[in-house]
C-alpha cells in the first residue's frame, strides 16, 4: 500500500529526532567524561546501537516509516544498555557502568517519551500496526527507564500490554521471524517492569504475587528467545526470572532462581559471551546472599576470580570478581586484610585496561576497608584520589558519594581510641570531615538525590555519636540524675547528663547516659 507523502514526511522528521537524540546524548556524555576511555564492554554495546542508527539512516533514503522502526529500536537499545532498571543495563558489574551517559539520558527522557508517543499516533494514522507495536514496545522501555518515578513501572506494563494486543492483530504472521522476535521482546520489557513494580511494593502479599508474575513472564521470554536461537537474550531472560524468584519468600522458588542463574552462566560460557557470563555470576552472588548467606556468596565470587585467572585474557572480569569479594568482606566486617589485598589487585587490573570508572569504585571500597583497618592515612589519600577521578569525569554523583566516604574516613580517624590527637589536629580533622560532608550534601541537593542526602546524614550521625560517646567517657558529667526505686528505698538507675559545647552561636548539646559504678554504659540519649 502506497504511503501518504505527508505521513512519510512526518516519519522522516521523527527519524531525524531519534537519531539526533542518540548522537547528541553520546556526544554530551563523551564530552562530560573528559576523554576517559569507556570500558571495552560498553564500547561494544554502543557499537550495536550505532549499527542500528546507521541502518535507520540508510532506510530513510527510501521509506520514513521503515527507518522510524529502526531508529526507535536504536533508542530502545541505548536505554537498555545505559539506564539501570532491575534487569536492563545490568552489565558486567553494572555499578561501574552507571555513568554520565545515564545522567544525560535521564535529563532528556521526556524528549524520547513524546517522540515514541508521536510514533504510536503515526502508526495508527498510517494504518501500520507494526510501527504502532514497535513504538509501544519502545514506549514501555522509556517508561521503565524513568527510574525513581513511582508511576513508571505501571506505565511501562500498560504500554507493553498494548503492544502485545497490537501484535495479536497480526496473528497471520505468527510464524514469521520478525513477529516471534517482537513477541519475545515485548515479554522481556513487560517482565522488567513487573519486577521493578514488585520490588517497590510495601505489601508482602502483593509483592509475592507480582514477583511470581514477573518470573513467569521472564520464563516465557526465555523460551521465546530460545526458539529464535538467540543465546544472549535467552540468558538475559533467565537472569530476569532468577532475580524475581530469589525475591520471593518460598525457599524452593529461591533455589529455582539460583539454578536458573547458574544455567544462564553456563549458557553464556559455552557461547563465549564472556561479559554476560560475568553478569550471571554477579547475579548468582546476589542470589546466594539470600539463599545461603554471605559466606557462600563470597566463595562464588572468589571461585569466579580464580577460574577467570586460569583462563587468562580476562583482567577486567577477574577485577570485577575480586572487588565483589572485597565488598562482601567489608559487609561482614571480617577478613579486612584480604579485602584490602583484593582491592589492590583489582585496582591494578582495572588500571591495566584503563577502566577509570571501575577503578574509582574500587577506590571507594578500599577507603572504607582501610578505615576499618585503622589505616587512616591510606583511607583518606585513597578516597581523595577517587574524588579527583570523578571530578575529571564530571560525574557529580560519584564525586558526592566519594566526598561522603571522605567525611566518614576523616571522622573515623578523629574518633578512633588509639589515635587521640592534639587539640589543634583534632579540630583540623573535624573541620575537614565537616567540609567534605557539606560539599557532598550540596551536590546531592543540586541533583535532587534523596538517597544521597540520607547517606550523608547517616555518616554524620554515626560519626558524631561516636564523638559524643568518647566525650562522655572522658569528661565528668555536668550533673547526675538518680531514679529511685518504686518503693522509694534506694536508687534504681543513675544517669549522667552532659552539656557539650558545639561552637560559637550554637546551643549546647544536652545528652544523658546510664552510669554504673562510675562508668558510662548503654547508648547516648539526645535530649
Amino acid at each position: 500500500m502506497a504511503v501518504d507523502a505527508e505521513l512519510d514526511a512526518e516519519a522522516q522528521d521523527l527519524v531525524k529526532a531519534a537519531l539526533a537524540f542518540i548522537e547528541e546524548v553520546s556526544a554530551e556524555a563523551d564530552a562530560a567524561e573528559g576523554g576517559v576511555p569507556e570500558a571495552a564492554e560498553l564500547t561494544k554495546q554502543l557499537q550495536e546501537v550505532d549499527s542500528l542508527r546507521q541502518k535507520a539512516e540508510e532506510l530513510s533514503k527510501n521509506s520514513g516509516l521503515q527507518a522510524l522502526k529502526a531508529g526507535l529500536t536504536a533508542v530502545e537499545l541505548l536505554l537498555f544498555y545505559t539506564v539501570k532498571t532491575e534487569i536492563a543495563g545490568k552489565c558486567a558489574a553494572g555499578m561501574y557502568l552507571t555513568s554520565r551517559r545515564q545522567q544525560v539520558i535521564l535529563a532528556r527522557i521526556g524528549e524520547v517519551l513524546w517522540l515514541a508517543k508521536d510514533a504510536v499516533e503515526l502508526g495508527r494514522d498510517a494504518q501500520d500496526p507494526w510501527l504502532e507495536g514497535v513504538a509501544r514496545k519502545v514506549l514501555a522501555r522509556i517508561h521503565a527507564s524513568r527510574v525513581g518515578e513511582p508511576d513508571a513501572p505501571v506505565a511501562a506494563m500498560a504500554e507493553a500490554t498494548k503492544a502485545s494486543e497490537v501484535l495479536q492483530g497480526l496473528a497471520e504472521d505468527a510464524e514469521d521471524q520478525e513477529y516471534r522476535r517482537m513477541h519475545a521482546e515485548i515479554l522481556f520489557v513487560l517482565g522488567d517492569a513487573q519486577l521493578t513494580k514488585a520490588l517497590k511494593s510495601p505489601f508482602s502479599q502483593a509483592r509475592e504475587e507480582a514477583l511470581e508474575a514477573a518470573a513467569e513472564t521472564m520464563r516465557k521470554a526465555a523460551e521465546a528467545f530460545k526458539n529464535l536461537e538467540d543465546v544472549k537474550w535467552t540468558g538475559r531472560s533467565m537472569l530476569g526470572a532468577a532475580l524475581a524468584l530469589v525475591g520471593v519468600e518460598d525457599e524452593d522458588q529461591q533455589m529455582d532462581g539460583e539454578r536458573l542463574a547458574e544455567d544462564a552462566k553456563d549458557l553464556f560460557h559455552e557461547a563465549g559471551e564472556w561479559d554476560l557470563e560475568v553478569v550471571a555470576v554477579m547475579i548468582i552472588v546476589k542470589c546466594r546472599v539470600t539463599t545461603s548467606g554471605l559466606d557462600c556468596a563470597l566463595l562464588s565470587a572468589e571461585d569466579a576470580a580464580e577460574d577467570w585467572k586460569e583462563e587468562g585474557g580476562r583482567p577486567e572480569h577477574v577485577a570485577t570478581a575480586l572487588h565483589t569479594a572485597a565488598s562482601i568482606y567489608f559487609q561482614q566486617k571480617e577478613g579486612l586484610e584480604k579485602a584490602a589485598q583484593y582491592c589492590e589487585e583489582a585496582l591494578k587490573l582495572f588500571r591495566t585496561v584503563q577502566w577509570r570508572r571501575a577503578e574509582s569504585a574500587v577506590l571507594q571500597t578500599l577507603c572504607r576497608v582501610e578505615s576499618l583497618n585503622r589505616n587512616f592515612d591510606k583511607s583518606i589519600s585513597t578516597i581523595k584520589e577517587a574524588v579527583e577521578n570523578y571530578r575529571q569525569m564530571q560525574d557529580r554523583r560519584g564525586e558526592a558519594e566519594s566526598l561522603t566516604f571522605a567525611a566518614e574516613a576523616s571522622l573515623s580517624r578523629l574518633n578512633a581510641e588509639e589515635h587521640m590527637l592534639p587539640t589543634d589536629q583534632a579540630k583540623a580533622l573535624a573541620d575537614e570531615g565537616r567540609d567534605f560532608s557539606d560539599q557532598a550534601g550540596n551536590i546531592f541537593k543540586e541533583l535532587g538525590d534523596k538517597e544521597g542526602l540520607q547517606m550523608v546524614d547517616e555518616v554524620m550521625y554515626l560519626a558524631s555519636n561516636v564523638a559524643v560517646e568518647r566525650y562522655c567517657e572522658a569528661t565528668p558529667p555536668t550533673r547526675m540524675i538518680t531514679n529511685l526505686k518504686s518503693d522509694g528505698n534506694g536508687a534504681s538507675e543513675m544517669y549522667g547528663e552532659w552539656l557539650i559545647d558545639r561552637g560559637e552561636g550554637m546551643d549546647k548539646l544536652r545528652v544523658r547516659r546510664l552510669m554504673k559504678n562510675g562508668r558510662c554504659e548503654g547508648p547516648v540519649q539526645y535530649l
